[in-house]
C-alpha cells in the first residue's frame, strides 16, 4: 500500500511543477478528518469555474496505534466570485468528494467509502498561495470490516461531520 501512495506523491509533485498562478493545475496539501494528512492536485476547466481533484492521504496516530489511508476524488464548482486586480477569483465553492479509506487499529480493520458534500471558503494568503477551509457531512458506507479481537465492539457512524483545511499552491 505504501508504494502506491509514494507513486501518487510523485505524480502530484510532477503536476505541481507544471502549475503556475492561474494555470489549469494547482497543488495542495492539508488535513481532513477522513483524508488525514493529504496531498493532491486539482485540474480546472471552464474558466476555473469547475474543477476535479485527486488526493492521497495518510494518518498515523502514534499513541493509539491507529493507521489510516485515504484516496479522494472530488468535483468542485464555484458559487461566488470576487474580482481583484482585473482577474476573477472564486471564493466560495461547493465540493463533492468520494473518499475511499482504510483504518486499522488493534481491534478492527475497516475499509469504507465516504460521500462528502461540503461548502468551502478560499482565502488568498499571498500571490500564489491560498488557504481553503471546508465543512460538511460525511455519509459513510462500510465495504469491509475484520474484527481482530473481541475486546471492543464498534461500528462507524453512518453520518459524521467532516472538516478539511488545505494550502493551495
Amino acid at each position: 500500500m505504501k508504494p502506491f501512495f509514494l507513486s501518487i506523491l510523485i505524480i502530484f509533485i510532477s503536476l505541481a511543477a507544471l502549475a503556475q498562478s492561474h494555470s489549469r493545475f494547482d497543488f495542495f496539501g492539508g488535513f481532513g478528518l477522513y483524508e488525514g494528512y493529504n496531498i493532491g492536485s486539482e485540474c480546472y476547466f471552464n474558466q476555473r469555474f469547475h474543477s476535479i481533484s485527486l488526493s492521497a492521504g495518510y494518518n498515523k496516530i502514534c499513541r493509539y496505534k491507529q493507521e489510516s489511508y485515504a484516496l479522494t476524488l472530488g468535483y468542485n464548482f464555484a458559487i461566488l466570485r470576487e474580482r481583484r486586480n482585473g482577474s476573477e477569483n472564486f471564493k466560495w465553492n461547493v465540493s463533492n468528494r468520494v473518499v475511499f479509506w482504510q483504518l486499522e487499529d488493534d481491534y478492527y480493520l475497516w475499509r469504507a467509502v465516504s460521500l462528502i458534500p461540503s461548502i468551502s471558503r478560499r482565502f488568498n494568503i499571498c500571490k500564489n498561495i491560498d488557504l481553503s477551509v471546508d465543512a460538511g457531512p460525511s455519509f459513510n458506507i462500510v465495504l469491509y470490516n475484520k474484527r481482530k479481537t473481541f475486546q471492543e465492539v464498534g461500528w462507524p457512524y453512518h453520518v459524521m461531520p467532516n472538516t478539511r483545511i488545505l494550502l493551495i499552491f
